[in-house]
């Protein structure tokens, strides 16, 4: 099936990968592409619709205010940035001379969360002149590792809410969220991924960093729930200086906005379902060298996908070699690859269109079955 980038030359893709951005992350539904187009094909204050948009967007999910970004990423660097400067432009305008006389700019973060996730979290942080502290171990972390951490030149915490991030024996957001809170330190929750649009920010935290390409698919974009007014002003004013590199476009907020209100509404479903991939599963089970489960996602949010594991001796390719067949030829199938290197790949259902394009997975993993390795 032809679309705008196989007609211009560009490989055809189907997403069994999860919603990423180096696949362009989701799809927008007809309502947010009308809302995009109206607002494209219009003129608007811009600092009154950020105004205008974080106020809603507040409302929608619970939070006080909040201030909408090109993606989670700039979220936590203009979140770092306006606690740097707070509501002076002068230091706004000046950051980086601002940072090299300011000693309190130390931003804790777990060893475990310090992650690459397309890009390195801490160079979100860094961008906007905040100094990374690691605090507890990579393969585990107490609440009395960021404590004692914690100093004078402390500016913030943030907590990494992503499957990218070590998982076993970590201290959780809550418990973080009220140590932060206790010792009046600001809280930053990179929550890019993350289903529940309020459940961190009714915990308490400062600042929670959402994707609005990801669970809401929504266009290009992101936004930052804030606890106060004040936190979100602060934040919108730094688009008078870094945040400039980072702007979002009129049609991406109101997009946004729209995406938002239809997430919330349960209006977008997923073209693949649980069943389809309980019956998924049960099949590919059946080829010869494959063994097949159906799990939960590693974060523990409510996502079912397929684990596949290869048995080379029986199907005749590695799952790194499986990963590699399946990117090959006209349309490529990119799939959670991340454990390939153990044996096994995973199916996300999520980012899949139709019906048609799991079935076509199903079809190239028995082909590849049989086709012979040189």
């Amino acid at each position: 099936m032809e679309n705008i980038y196989t007609k211009n030359g560009l490989q055809r893709v189907i997403n069994a990968s999860g919603r990423m951005t180096k696949l362009g992350v989701s799809t927008i539904s007809a309502g947010v592409g009308e809302a995009l187009l109206d607002a494209a094909g219009n003129y608007v204050l811009i600092d009154s619709l950020f105004e205008f948009a974080g106020k809603r967007i507040g409302e929608l999910i619970g939070a006080k205010d909040a201030c909408v970004t090109n993606s989670a990423s700039a979220g936590i660097s203009l979140s770092v940035a306006s606690l740097i400067c707070g509501n002076d432009i002068t230091k706004v305008h000046n950051l980086y001379e601002v940072i090299n006389r300011t000693q309190r700019r130390e931003v804790i973060m777990l060893k475990g969360h310090n992650v690459d996730y397309g890009a390195p979290v801490a160079e979100m942080v860094q961008l906007a002149g905040g100094r990374i502290v690691e605090a507890g171990f990579a393969n585990g972390s107490k609440i009395e590792d960021i404590a004692g951490m914690v100093n004078e030149n402390t500016l913030a915490i943030l907590f990494v809410k992503s499957h990218h991030c070590v998982q076993k024996e970590m201290v959780g957001a809550e418990e973080v969220v009220a140590f932060a809170n206790e010792k009046g330190i600001p809280c930053i929750i990179d929550a890019a991924a993350e289903e529940d649009l309020g459940k961190y920010i009714a915990m308490g935290a400062d600042f929670v960093c959402y994707s609005g390409a990801k669970a809401i698919q929504g266009p290009t974009s992101g936004f930052v729930a804030c606890k106060t007014e004040e936190l979100a002003r602060n934040m919108r004013l730094q688009y008078k200086g870094i945040g400039r590199a980072m702007k979002i476009g009129k049609e991406s907020v109101m997009g946004l906005v729209r995406a938002i209100e239809e997430y919330l509404a349960g209006q977008r479903a997923d073209a693949v379902g649980k069943a389809d991939m309980e019956g998924f599963t049960e099949r590919i089970g059946k080829v010869p060298g494959c063994t097949a489960a159906l799990i939960q996602d590693e974060a523990g949010r409510e996502i079912y996908r397929t684990k596949i594991t290869f048995d080379p001796d029986v199907y005749g390719w590695t799952a790194k070699d499986v990963v590699k067949k399946l990117q090959e030829g006209d349309t490529a199938v990119y799939t959670r690859d991340y454990q390939a290197n153990l044996g096994s790949i995973a199916i996300d259902p999520r980012p899949l269109v139709n019906k048609e394009e799991l079935a076509f997975i199903e079809n190239r993993i028995i082909e590849i079955g049989k086709e012979k390795k040189n």
